[in-house]
């Protein structure tokens, strides 16, 4: 399927990419690996989360196809680099070093602007996802929250745990358990 223009790498990205295959549930990074990648998804969904004090996994995002995540050392995070990325179905990434991305998005205006529309495109869904917590009902966030994430896949509901998206709805596990039974 091929990917809508906002998705589609600018010259001279595509000679520069590495593409892997994740299978379904696999992990693309965690936080003990040493990552100088940024990483453009080209199909599937995958989630991404910090661990909690206890050390359990938390989602606080979902990507799809056009998506971009990877190291945050690229904001100048000097606290180390404390994200996961899981596979919520099989996926197909492009793998840039953070090094050479950096040099192109200095030297080339265009995928510059590219990336720009990438990363406003993500903010906007997190200020979404935020205004649906404040703003909406436990029921009507959960349905947005599936609706989001579902667009591969017949029934979205199988992709994350009920913990999962009790952490992108703002509701607890049991709330999103019993809501999920009435859907």
């Amino acid at each position: 399927m091929p990917l809508a223009p906002d998705h589609q790498l600018p010259l001279p990205l595509p000679a520069l990419a590495r593409e892997l295959y994740f299978r379904k549930g696999a992990y693309v990074y965690r936080p003990a690996d040493r990552m100088e990648s940024v990483f453009i998804l080209r199909s599937g969904t995958v989630k991404i989360g910090g661990y909690d004090p206890e050390g359990r996994e938390v989602v606080y995002d979902t990507a799809g196809p056009g998506d971009f995540f990877g190291n945050l050392k690229y904001l100048g995070n000097s606290d180390g680099f404390q994200e996961f990325v899981r596979t919520l179905t099989p996926v197909t990434v492009q793998v840039f070093d953070l090094r050479q991305f950096k040099q192109l998005l200095t030297t080339h205006s265009r995928v510059h602007e590219w990336f720009a529309r990438l990363m406003v495109r993500r903010w906007a869904r997190a200020e979404a996802r935020l205004f649906r917590i404040s703003a909406h009902s436990p029921a009507e966030r959960l349905r947005l929250v599936l609706a989001e994430i579902g667009g591969e896949t017949e029934d979205p509901r199988g992709l994350l745990t009920q913990s999962d998206l009790a952490g992108l709805t703002g509701l607890t596990r049991q709330t999103v358990a019993r809501l999920l039974r009435q859907m």
